[in-house]
């Protein structure tokens, strides 16, 4: 678990330490989904075309549609509303890919599957109609997926050679106002005129075995209010199987070393991020590298409380004492799974079940969470990209470098961060901006998603504005590097 420490100017350090601590621990916290927005407006022209990669088909979209690689790995076509509003992917059959049927068959028999596997499902009657010009048989069902209520649009079309599967998604509430722009794009497919060369993608999937070891070196450097900090260290991690359908993921510190520009007892902030950094938790995965949960949340959390409490040294001036009164009530169950959870995506569960053009970027919106902050979700914009493969550490086998930059900022960001700080604290705080930018490299082996070396950088840019109106601004740096290696496993490929 690693803690981000938001820098301060040394003019302002003195009365607003305790705010360095509190944005410490809500940007720790926070986890992607796909970001939600208001309801888009179905008079939103499709000016912009989106081609298959088989080179087949294409389909129009509003400019704010993103061509995503992080759902539907084998669809030909992957797309979604800016701020993940609404979801289609389309999914192309030559001739004998799949065994001789109708349009009305194939969605008939696709219609009643899925709502077979949704809770509280409703299907539509099957609806003949055109697309373009190519017959096509369309189903509409409804469920509930994780407690939100879902529509699917599952449409089947045949073309001059192929058979073509578009399904599209979007919270039921937003579908019963007439579709939005979904039901538009899904209308404006048709298979291109000429064929296009196919492009090839790099597919990425997890495969963890049930026996796995590994020894990584860690390494942090970082600098805060102008002091450069170091963290070394030597993890082991163990991968055993877990219930049914989990995978067990524990991991211990072997040794570590911190050299620090100043010394513990004047900087208690520094203190607490490097304890929180040293506690890792225990987790569980499943199979289908999707996070579960801490392993015996509890007691991480009275581990990490304890930790705090006989790692921060004392003072004369009660600072401990408050900061601790400050931090530990946001110590929470939620806050620490929600920190965990965000470890395991941003280096392994965000990459599972995607394909990515070597080289090509893909630009799209994700939303981020932070539970001190509430339940309201906060736009961050991702940018990744595969350029192919590399070597594994000492191996000969390939592995893939994975690239993701992403950002967090904007208004609604830092009026909330605001309200929080000025909740917490009981005065005002004058936050005019603060933006977290993080860029990562990974390497790691596409069938299985084991990593084998980790690089990342982050900056976070906050202004203060202080009681005489005069601006603060300071920049924190973090930059992270860890190598992975493994004593009782070979590389798959």
């Amino acid at each position: 678990m690693r803690i981000l420490v938001t820098p301060i100017p040394p003019a302002l350090y003195t009365c607003h330490r305790l705010t360095v601590l509190l944005l410490a621990g809500v940007l720790v916290t926070g986890c992607a989904s796909p970001a939600k927005t208001s309801k888009a407006s179905a008079s939103r022209p499709l000016a912009q075309t989106v081609y298959s990669d088989d080179g087949v088909s294409e389909l129009s979209v509003p400019t704010t549609w993103t061509v995503r690689p992080d759902f539907g790995r084998d669809a030909a076509i992957r797309v979604a509303e800016g701020n993940g509003k609404a979801f289609l992917l389309i999914n192309s059959y030559q001739p004998g890919e799949i065994a001789n049927t109708t349009i009305a068959a194939f969605s008939h028999s696709y219609a009643e599957g899925l709502a077979e596997s949704l809770p509280n499902a409703t299907t539509s009657d099957g609806e003949g109609l055109e697309i373009n010009g190519a017959p096509a048989h369309r189903h509409v069902v409804t469920g509930d997926v994780g407690g939100v209520r879902l529509t699917y649009v599952s449409t089947v079309t045949k073309g001059r050679s192929s058979l073509h599967h578009l399904i599209g998604w979007t919270a039921a509430s937003d579908y019963q106002h007439g579709g939005g722009d979904l039901d538009r794009v899904m209308g404006s497919f048709r298979e291109s005129l000429n064929p296009r060369t196919p492009k090839q993608r790099i597919a990425l999937s997890f495969a963890w075995p049930d026996s796995l070891q590994s020894a990584a070196n860690y390494r942090q450097t970082s600098v805060r209010r102008g002091k450069a900090n170091e963290l070394k260290a030597i993890y082991l991690t163990t991968v055993s199987p877990g219930d049914k359908n989990e995978l067990f993921v524990r991991t211990r510190i072997m040794s570590q070393n911190t050299q620090t520009a100043q010394s513990a007892e004047h900087d208690l902030t520094s203190t607490l991020a490097r304890q929180l950094t040293a506690e890792i938790p225990d987790y569980v995965v499943s199979r289908d590298g999707e996070f579960i949960r801490v392993a015996n949340l509890p007691a991480y959390q009275q581990r990490v409380e304890t930790a705090l409490v006989s790692k921060l040294p004392p003072d004369e001036t009660g600072q401990k004492d408050r900061i601790l009164a400050l931090v530990k009530p946001h110590l929470t169950e939620q806050f620490l799974a929600a920190a965990a959870t965000n470890e395991w995506n941003k280096t392994v569960g965000g990459w599972v079940g995607s394909s990515y053009v070597p080289g090509q970027t893909y630009r799209f919106n994700e939303a981020y969470y932070s539970p001190p902050l509430g339940d309201t979700p906060f736009v961050m914009n991702v940018s990744r990209q595969v350029p192919g493969f590399t070597r594994c550490n000492n191996s000969q086998s390939d592995c893939v470098k994975l690239l993701q930059t992403a950002t967090v900022d904007g208004d609604d960001f830092r009026s909330a961060m605001r309200r929080f700080l000025e909740t917490t604290l009981g005065q005002q705080v004058r936050l005019r901006e603060i933006s977290i930018v993080k860029n990562m490299e990974i390497i790691a082996e596409p069938g299985t998603l084991i990593p084998h070396r980790l690089r990342s950088s982050e900056e976070t840019t906050v202004t203060i504005e202080d009681a005489d109106g005069k601006l603060h601004t300071s920049r924190d740096t973090e930059d992270t590097s860890v190598t992975y290696n493994y004593e009782s496993y070979t590389a798959s490929r």
